[in-house]
Parts: C-alpha cells; sequence; structure tokens
C-alpha cells in the first residue's frame, strides 16, 4: 500500500506540471501518429511492393523453404534481422526524439522557466544525432532480445533470459533520455551516466514504477473489458449504431490513457534525474516521495 500511495501523489505531482504545461501532451501524440504511419508505408509499401512484382512474391516463398539440414537459408536470417534492426532504429528514433523533447520541456518548467512547445522541439533537433546513437543501441539491445525469443531451442528458456535482458536494459537507461536532455553527451556517456546516477542513488528497483503500473494499468484494463463486453453485447443484440458508438468510445478512451500515461510517467523521470543529480527535489513534486521513490544505498 506505501509504494501505491507514493506512486499516487507522485502521479497527482506531475499531473500538476501537465495542468500547467498542457502542451506537453502532445509530444507523445506527435511520437504515436509517426510510428503509426512510418509502421503503414512499411506494410502498405512491403504489400504493394509484393503484389506488383511476382518475382518478389516468388522469392518470399523460397524463403520459406528449408535448406537441406532443415533451416531455412542464412542470408534470410541476415535479411530478415537487418530488415528488423532498420525499423526497430526508426521507431525508436521517432520515440527518442519526441520524449527528449518532452523531458527537455519538463526539466525546463522545473528548473522555473516557462519551455514553449517549440522549445522541446529545438533542443531534441539539436539532439538528434545523439538520438540516433542511442536509438542504434536500442535497436541492437532490441534485436538480440527477439532473437532469444524467437530461437528458444528449449521452452521458456530463451523467452526467461530475454524478460531478464529486457528489465536490466530498462533498469540501466532509465534516466538516459533526460540526461542526454540535460546534456550534449554521447549516448555511451549518457548510459554511463543513468547507471552511475542509479547506483549512487538507489538501493532497490525503482518501486514507483509498480504503483504507476497499477495506476494506469487498472483502469486501462477495466476499459479493455468494459469496451469488449459492451461490443459484444451490442453485437449479440444486432444494434450495429450502440456498437459503432461502445467501440469508438472505448479505443478513445484507451488511446488517450496511454497518452496521459506515458507524458506522465516522462515528466516523473524528469523530476527523478533532477533529484538524483543535485540532491534538490523540483517544482511541486514532494521531496519525501522522490528520495522514497529511489532510496539511497549510502
Amino acid at each position: 500500500m506505501a509504494v501505491f500511495a507514493r506512486s499516487w501523489s507522485l502521479f497527482r505531482s506531475a499531473l500538476a506540471v501537465l495542468g500547467a504545461e498542457k502542451g506537453f501532451i502532445l509530444y507523445p501524440l506527435l511520437a504515436g501518429l509517426g510510428i503509426l504511419i512510418f509502421s503503414a508505408l512499411i506494410l502498405g509499401g512491403g504489400a504493394w511492393l509484393v503484389l506488383s512484382h511476382p518475382e518478389l512474391e516468388q522469392l518470399l516463398s523460397q524463403l520459406e523453404q528449408p535448406s537441406q539440414d532443415g533451416d531455412a537459408p542464412w542470408w534470410a536470417y541476415a535479411a530478415g534481422a537487418l530488415l528488423l534492426w532498420l525499423f526497430l532504429l526508426v521507431t525508436s528514433f521517432i520515440s527518442h526524439f519526441f520524449l527528449t523533447a518532452l523531458v527537455g520541456g519538463t526539466l525546463e518548467r522545473l528548473r522555473g522557466g516557462n519551455p514553449t512547445f517549440r522549445d522541446g522541439l529545438a533542443l531534441a533537433r539539436q539532439r538528434a544525432g545523439v538520438i540516433l546513437g542511442y536509438s542504434a543501441i536500442t535497436a541492437t539491445v532490441g534485436l538480440v532480445l527477439s532473437f532469444l525469443r524467437g530461437r528458444d531451442q528449449q521452452p521458456g528458456i530463451g523467452v526467461l533470459l530475454a524478460s531478464l535482458g529486457g528489465f536490466a536494459w530498462g533498469v540501466a537507461t532509465f534516466l538516459v533520455i533526460p540526461v542526454l536532455a540535460a546534456k550534449d553527451i554521447g549516448p555511451i556517456a549518457a548510459i554511463k551516466e543513468s547507471v552511475g546516477l542509479l547506483k549512487r542513488t538507489w538501493g532497490e528497483q525503482l518501486s514507483v514504477n509498480v504503483g504507476l503500473g497499477l495506476i494506469i494499468g487498472l483502469p486501462m484494463l477495466l476499459l479493455i473489458a468494459g469496451t469488449f463486453t459492451g461490443g459484444v453485447w451490442a453485437a449479440a443484440t444486432e444494434q450495429p449504431v450502440l456498437l459503432i458508438i461502445t467501440l469508438a468510445t472505448g479505443v478513445t478512451l484507451i488511446a488517450l490513457l496511454s497518452l496521459m500515461s506515458a507524458t506522465l510517467n516522462a515528466m516523473i523521470r524528469g523530476a527523478v534525474y533532477v533529484y538524483a543529480e543535485t540532491g534538490e527535489v523540483p517544482g511541486p513534486f514532494d521531496g519525501d516521495l522522490v528520495r522514497q521513490a529511489m532510496r539511497s544505498r549510502t
């Protein structure tokens, strides 16, 4: 209960910052739209190429045929890995770009400034090269984790290793985006600083994430369950208008909740970074709550 109470208070504090800077919610919105548009272009373009060029369809069918040793040819894995890495690179860059803009604006606000929406974008543009480098590292890690999940020779082992690796990577890079927003340093240096800040200021896993997960996760589950139940009932009773209204409302509320969650989570990371760097709690965030979210080992 203590974890939930601290997380709820941090959530409300971040909500207060968002209330003062409502435009900040546009950053994750643009990130989501950018990733959606890019994914649609890739899928749509790929489908068009295959349908309009029969030789590509023939090549893809050959890739599905196993070689003499019972496995797909090596170059098929290499090509697939390269395509997946490029996809992860672009989507990671889009996400990190707008998150850097959001956290940069948050840090400026917490320092007493009055940032505009364009100020955040300008900062992200200045850090674009570094963000691209960090996105390349993230894409590589994502590719390795995907390989572990997909090449599991013993059921459960690969998934377990991928889960542990993903958790460790998430902890190590928890403060990378705030570091990139605050300092003009390279991606590797930012990762090292993130790890160093966490080593100096925490003794246990960042328990606040559990509480925030509950705060957002429970309403999300209720929305999904309510939308599904309402949609099934409307379909079973042959009420198409009600079905459309139910699905549209549910999807909209789920999207808004996800958008708010991403925004507030980034703001809280910014506050935790300022405390980890300076030992002082910024803005409207309660000092005891931030200190308890990252317990000192000393």
